[in-house]
């Protein structure tokens, strides 16, 4: 099994050269700061003494397999996954999550430093990588809950699942799903323009940044009304009711554009879905967990509007087109 390492040498030498300038200033936060990457490394330590998931072991009279894991996460209940699935799992969102927060406190101190301020962007940009791992797993989970997915796409989506628990941090996100981290930092970038509200504004700004393999999946998709609807959503920061009713003020009133003072006005709300321009990558996540959220409302109610986020179309494009390959 591999072992878990915190941070790679040249994100190493970053918090360390960042620290040294923290003590010169402010010794006591210092110490507290090293303290907490200490108990990181006593965390990460503590997930590899937990057993390989492709190890076979045997208690009492049941035997526990890869293909037991794989067969229990293709067919359980995620809204109960915290009392099913091994503790190696559940440690390992744990520590991702406080890696998340030891980075963001270090972003404070540098912040609050004249000389470390032009480090800020870096000590962010870690952040960020891990908030992608984070969502990569939440884009896999999201897709084997698809009660009518093919078992093979769904085999294979846990494959890769068990892959990020098994390595978690060995691996970035570009490791686990480089098409999603492509799509999150180009709509990261982006700032919605809104106009006629068909979105070639915004699809012309991502295409700048945007893996290639996003004109594939369009091409593929461009009769597949959810897969417009989910993109619409991601596109343009707005639910798909939010984009009904200002499409029928556009009707009523004979608006050909619209900006973002027009849409605040008809929706009498300051923002829409998480504004995730801010400098908390976090919001990214939020972003994702609000869309996957209303998608599983409209699925459930047999409601009009996405059932899927844009993430889980292109997820399972991607495990398509593998398997056809």
């Amino acid at each position: 099994m591999a072992s878990i390492v915190v941070f790679s040498k040249e994100e190493n030498e970053l918090i360390q050269s960042t620290l040294d300038i923290i003590r010169k200033k402010r010794p006591d936060e210092a110490d507290y700061i090293t303290n907490r990457l200490n108990s990181l490394q006593i965390l990460a330590d503590t997930i590899s003494t937990y057993p390989s998931f492709y190890d076979t072991r045997r208690i009492g009279n049941s035997t526990f397999t890869m293909e037991t894991l794989i067969k229990m996460i293709c067919s359980m209940d995620f809204s109960d996954q915290v009392m099913y699935v091994p503790t190696k799992v559940i440690i390992g969102r744990s520590y991702v999550i406080a890696k998340v927060n030891f980075i963001l406190m270090l972003k404070y101190e540098a912040e609050s430093i004249l000389r470390l301020k032009k480090r800020s962007p870096k000590i962010e940009e870690l952040v960020t990588l891990n908030i992608f791992a984070l969502m990569s797993e939440e884009v896999y989970l999201s897709l084997i809950q698809e009660k009518t997915l093919n078992m093979d796409i769904k085999t294979t989506a846990a494959i890769r699942l068990m892959n990020i628990w098994e390595y978690r941090l060995t691996q970035s996100a570009e490791d686990y799903a480089p098409m999603l981290s492509s799509l999150w930092k180009s709509r990261r970038h982006l700032t919605p323009i809104y106009g006629t509200l068909m979105g070639m504004t915004e699809m012309l700004q991502m295409a700048k940044n945007i893996d290639p393999v996003w004109f594939d999946f369009l091409g593929s998709s461009e009769n597949d009304e959810g897969v417009f609807q989910a993109l619409e959503e991601f596109l343009f920061n707005l639910t798909y009711e939010e984009l009904v009713k200002i499409r029928e003020v556009m009707h009523d009133k004979g608006m050909t554009a619209i900006n973002k003072g027009n849409i605040e006005s008809i929706l009498h709300l300051d923002n829409f879905y998480s504004t995730f321009q801010s400098a908390d990558p976090r919001e990214m996540l939020r972003f994702f967990k609000q869309r996957k959220r209303n998608a599983v409302y409209r699925e459930r109610s047999r409601t009009p509007g996405p059932t899927k986020t844009i993430e889980e179309h292109i997820l399972l494009f991607m495990l398509k087109l593998e398997k056809k390959n």
